[in-house]
């Protein structure tokens, strides 16, 4: 008998069984989309965008834009394809080599950076560089695993896989205290692609600065309460710009 079948990605995130999680992934594709809903662009890339579930949203919101899903992860690639397939403005790529440079109007990068150690992350935020225009927005969204977000996340973890790293008693003290824990265990998410499997570990503080110093700021949102700050919320948004 042949195993079963990996999970897909929208089992584990958007039809998850377990309500509050399908509740708060809903919020996170909302959120993204309402803090660029007010630009008109033309191109939009979603860098590492899963299973595409990102990119067909964003093609319904503008339908007149082009929507590319950069996705390096095969299994998460087929499934982006499987998703957009009838989506005629969106296509799938898996290599960055693919992405128009200074083309786009828009870069989403949701969900990515938590998973990347740090040459990775410098990688993509050179490239989420490279593919916008100048003047052009980027929108990049990370999970708040620190302070009380990472105590609630730690418990809710623990509860449902408590062998696992990211629910580890010990670790999630740490994160609670504003010392995510070192090391992380790493992957790799595709050939010569590191990536954290936890989200226990990341702390979006340094990811700010970084972006903050290749591109021009705009704004920063909590989510599920964007009028609350980042420690009291489960998500972070970052909207910032190209300098031109």
């Amino acid at each position: 008998m042949s195993p079963d079948p990996a999970p897909s990605y929208a089992a584990l995130t958007r039809e998850d069984p377990n309500p509050l999680k399908r509740a708060v992934q809903g919020r996170r594709l909302a959120d993204a989309l309402r803090l660029a809903q007010d630009l008109s662009p033309g191109l939009v890339v979603d860098y590492g965008g899963g299973d595409g579930a990102l990119c067909r949203s964003a093609a319904e919101l503008w339908p007149q834009a082009r929507v590319i899903c950069f996705e390096p992860a095969p299994q998460l690639a087929a499934q982006a394809q499987a998703l957009l397939a009838g989506v005629v403005q969106a296509r799938v790529v898996e290599d960055e080599s693919a992405l128009p440079p200074e083309g786009a109007d828009l870069v989403f990068c949701t969900e990515v950076f938590e998973h990347l150690p740090p040459a990775e992350t410098a990688r993509a935020l050179d490239e989420i560089a490279r593919v916008l225009r100048p003047g052009g927005h980027a929108l990049i969204g990370v999970p708040v695993e620190i302070g009380p977000p990472a105590l609630a996340k730690g418990i809710f973890r623990a509860l449902r896989r408590p062998a696992e790293f990211d629910a580890r008693p010990a670790v999630v003290l740490q994160a609670l205290l504003g010392a995510p824990p070192r090391p992380r265990p790493v992957a790799e998410i595709s050939a010569g692609r590191a990536y954290y499997p936890h989200h226990a570990g990341f702390d979006h503080r340094p990811l700010v600065q970084a972006i903050a110093a290749r591109f021009e700021l705009e704004r920063r949102a909590g989510s599920p309460f964007p009028g609350l700050p980042a420690w009291l919320n489960s998500e972070v948004y970052v909207r910032a710009r190209r300098r031109f």
